[in-house]
């Protein structure tokens, strides 16, 4: 008897959703099997992450961990009271409810406006922010209803004063804003912890071509062509680089275009079963994985792409 590469697929998908539910102490139920969004993306032929992701509405919330999107979330205030309650949390810890899960406050930039906020065992942050936005319908409704009601007392401070994550305020020209919680990633994405974590490597290379955020390419110290790193995303300090195949003249790498560049990072994927990567910090590696190549999300990356603003930062300047 021999089985299909479909049956066999189903086999490893079922086995490693075994493995991972018996670890986290689930039971192999017919309810667990139908809503379990893991066992769904074993099967659609994603790997499991590293460690859990974070829980929204009681599901897998893959996408704040690989995704780049910024998310409208609802949010408590952020307290210490909940942390001998709160998964991944040390009693004690502020922490704050986020779509239905807590999660770890590590810096408060605003009291009830903005946090930094971190997630289970990721090196990774958030930042929690509270945005205000006017509400043009109800902003309309309220001076239609004061228009055509002058003598009428209206007051909402009893509504206003309460402590509710779902706030509105009318300013002093009577303008209705209603508030929402966003929460942006201000790490790299977390694509990468579907590979396989490696020890921070021991390279010795040197940038090769750099740019306002720092190093584009890295390559062998004192050589003009070798081994070379391009740098494929960054978010603040942090940049990540993905080793590209073979040897490479790095002066000729330095001026290639965002088209070319492209083109090396393809030709890398439809060769290469895995794939290099590493995350470097001020020129020092941080991260180091192999992952499958096609895992890697080449579409949405963006290499050496102009960007132009169309508007100045300074063009609403007073000139005297």
């Amino acid at each position: 008897m021999s089985f299909s590469d479909r049956e066999k697929h189903l086999i490893r998908a079922a086995f490693a959703w075994g493995q991972i539910t018996q670890q986290e102490g689930y039971t192999l139920s017919d309810l667990e099997i139908e809503k379990s969004v893991l066992f769904r993306r074993l099967l659609g032929g994603r790997p499991a992450l590293a460690f859990p992701p974070p829980l929204r509405h009681g599901f897998p919330w893959y996408e704040v961990i690989e995704g780049r999107a910024e998310h409208i979330v609802s949010a408590s205030e952020a307290s210490p009271e909940c942390s001998i309650i709160a998964p991944g949390c040390k009693i004690g810890e502020t922490c704050i409810l986020i779509d239905g899960a807590f999660w770890r406050v590590v810096e408060t930039i605003s009291e009830r406006e903005e946090y930094i906020v971190e997630w289970g065992l990721y090196p990774m942050q958030w930042r929690l922010k509270k945005h205000w936005e006017v509400n043009y319908e109800m902003t309309q409704q309220l001076h239609s209803f004061r228009r055509d009601n002058p003598t009428a007392k209206v007051s909402f401070d009893n509504y206003l004063s309460q402590r509710d994550y779902r706030e509105f305020r009318i300013d002093d020209d009577q303008t209705v804003w209603l508030c929402e919680w966003q929460l942006s990633r201000i790490s790299l994405p977390g694509w990468v912890w579907v590979g396989t974590l490696l020890s921070p490597t021991d390279t010795d290379f040197a940038p090769v071509d750099e740019d306002s955020l720092g190093p584009i390419v890295f390559g062998e110290p004192g050589k003009e062509a070798g081994i070379a790193w391009l740098r494929i995303e960054e978010a603040g300090a942090e940049a990540r680089f993905v080793r590209l195949n073979g040897t490479h003249d790095y002066q000729s790498l330095s001026n290639a275009s965002a088209t070319h560049l492209k083109g090396l990072l393809h030709s890398l994927q439809e060769t290469q079963e895995d794939i290099e990567i590493i995350d470097c910090q001020a020129g020092t590696v941080i991260r180091h994985f192999t992952l499958p190549s096609a895992l890697v999300p080449l579409d949405e990356l963006r290499l050496k792409e102009m960007q132009y603003d169309l508007v100045p930062d300074n063009a609403y300047e007073q000139v005297n």
